[in-house]
């Protein structure tokens, strides 16, 4: 441990123990890192009342500030935390109950090393497939609770009337079909983006098109995007809605491909380079469940295609939804519920 830790360590594990004796009830904390966090955490924390919100940073305070959101800022001394990001060194009191999630489906990214999960008492992943996976690593404390975050998909929440309400925001026509754009984070070669994101008009007459892109991807095509009136820019964290109302998604290493599969429609992804952040076992499955095409020139093609005959890779896709998913019934967030009550 680096000198800075203890020296915020110490402090923090005697005002705790003060907070502890004086307070009357447990409390129970999420802490939000990102605001993609606080919508990953929406379908898990309406099954647990009364949790307390701490704000990382001042991005997620804005965010949580125009939601009309309560937020605690650091330092805070719960008794249960909870969070989407590896940094239970942020609470060193082994009394404090240390609870994580991933922020995105699967192990489309590497695991990292076994104590950034081992510091949790537990931590929940998207299926059994994962919860083998690590095990070989040394891993000892994940769960297979699902996928909340299409919970919603799932549970009747986003029914015909939400989803028409939705396509009228995006003012669909009915007559077309309906195409999302996503990209992964613009490094390693990984995101396909500059294939496509100039492109795009090419296909605005034929089709509807939607396009959401990682957080982090640059503010040139953030800001590009926004401006062109020919297509939909996406700018809310909740994209399910919108995965839901799409018949084909264009993607590249997006782990928004795993999110899709889960309707069991036609997706199209450009073959992006082996590397250090690839995983060898997610190039293949992406390859499986998808049509690869490696420039903006075959996309016309592909894409009648996959219209054309939607089921060619329907029997991959609910293979691929057996690996991803623990269950696809709209209940992960109850499921992660009750396992954190378990610790109350």
């Amino acid at each position: 441990m680096v000198l800075s830790y203890y020296l915020y360590s110490y402090p923090y594990k005697l005002l705790w123990i003060v907070a502890d004796k004086i307070r009357k009830t447990k409390e129970v904390a999420f802490y939000c890192a990102d605001p993609l966090d606080y919508e990953m955490f929406l379908p898990i924390s309406k099954f647990l009342p009364n949790i307390k919100i701490i704000a990382k940073n001042k991005k997620t305070i804005e965010y949580l500030r125009k939601k009309n959101i309560q937020y605690a800022k650091m330092p805070s001394f719960p008794n249960v935390v909870i969070m989407a990001r590896h940094m239970p060194y942020k609470f060193p009191v082994k009394k404090i109950i240390k609870i994580g999630f991933d922020h995105g489906l699967y192990q489309f990214k590497r695991w990292t090393a076994a104590n950034n999960y081992n510091d949790f008492n537990i931590y929940f992943v998207s299926s059994d497939d994962q919860v083998e996976t690590a095990k070989k690593l040394g891993i000892k404390t994940t769960k297979a609770i699902g996928y909340p975050k299409l919970d919603n998909a799932f549970n009747g929440l986003y029914d015909e009337k939400y989803l028409s309400d939705i396509k009228i925001k995006c003012k669909i026509d009915e007559s077309k079909k309906t195409i999302l754009f996503t990209s992964t984070w613009d490094v390693a070669g990984l995101s396909a983006i500059d294939k496509w994101v100039n492109n795009l008009d090419q296909l605005s007459a034929e089709y509807n098109i939607l396009v959401t892109v990682h957080t982090w991807a640059k503010l040139k095509y953030k800001d590009y995007l926004r401006q062109n009136d020919k297509i939909t820019f996406i700018g809310e964290h909740n994209t399910t809605p919108y995965l839901m109302i799409s018949d084909l998604l264009i993607g590249d290493y997006s782990s928004i491909i795993g999110e899709f599969c889960a309707f069991d429609k036609p997706i199209i992804t450009f073959k992006v380079p082996e590397s250090e952040r690839t995983i060898p076992e997610i190039i293949k499955l992406i390859k499986n469940i998808s049509l690869q095409i490696s420039s903006f020139d075959e996309l016309t093609s592909a894409i009648k295609e996959c219209i054309k005959d939607p089921d060619e890779k329907s029997e991959e896709r609910k293979k691929a939804n057996k690996l991803l998913f623990y269950k696809l019934d709209g209940e992960a967030g109850k499921r992660a519920a009750l396992e954190i009550q378990n610790f109350f």
